[in-house]
């Protein structure tokens, strides 16, 4: 009986000193430690690429709609507006692009750089600013404006994580454009 006992003691001592030399499972072991970073390192990169790729595109979205307006030769079509909106819609594809708000209004500025709306008109939901309304402008763009008119794109949109598992919730992206006319007088909107 003792011999039976010292026998499976030996026989157990010998498999964990076999488990202790056996060095086969480390790579594995390793690669199941590691994995969760690397998973959670490649979802994180993958959400802020398409974050950034969002951003652009709303930046051309706001930039091309107020470039295309400050074009305009002292008048514009309401309906040539909303032209230019809905083409600016494709700039977002493949990214959806219904919650894309967008507003372009035309400002007039004073000696002091305070920009009084002359008009202003919002596509898909975007809030227009009301006539004869202040906005504000960055310092420098007031300065630079002064007696002047400005056309000023805007566009917002939500950004919202495929897997929310690295950013827990979306948010709002929004990107502010300013322009002056290109033949330096108002333009009017028809």
């Amino acid at each position: 009986m003792i011999t039976l006992v010292v026998r499976i003691v030996l026989s157990f001592a010998f498999l964990l000193n076999g488990f202790r030399k056996n060095d086969r499972a480390v790579a594995a072991v390793e690669f199941a430690l590691i994995l969760p970073v690397l998973l959670f390192t490649y979802i994180g990169i993958a959400e802020s690429s398409r974050l950034i790729i969002m951003d652009r595109r709303l930046a051309v979205v706001a930039g091309s709609v107020g470039d295309l307006v400050a074009r305009a030769d002292g008048v514009i079509n309401r309906n040539t507006v909303d032209d230019y909106f809905e083409a600016a819609e494709f700039t977002m594809a493949p990214y959806p692009s219904a919650d894309l708000k967008q507003v372009v209004t035309s400002v007039d500025v004073d000696d002091k750089g305070v920009a009084t709306v002359e008009w202003s008109r919002g596509y898909n939901g975007g809030t227009a600013h009301a006539q004869g309304a202040t906005v504000a402008l960055p310092p420098h763009m007031a300065v630079q404006s002064k007696e002047k008119h400005l056309i000023i794109g805007e566009a917002t949109t939500e950004w919202r994580p495929i897997i929310e598992y690295v950013f827990q919730s979306g948010f709002t992206l929004s990107k502010t454009y300013y322009y002056r006319p290109r033949f330096d007088a108002g333009i009017s909107l028809n």
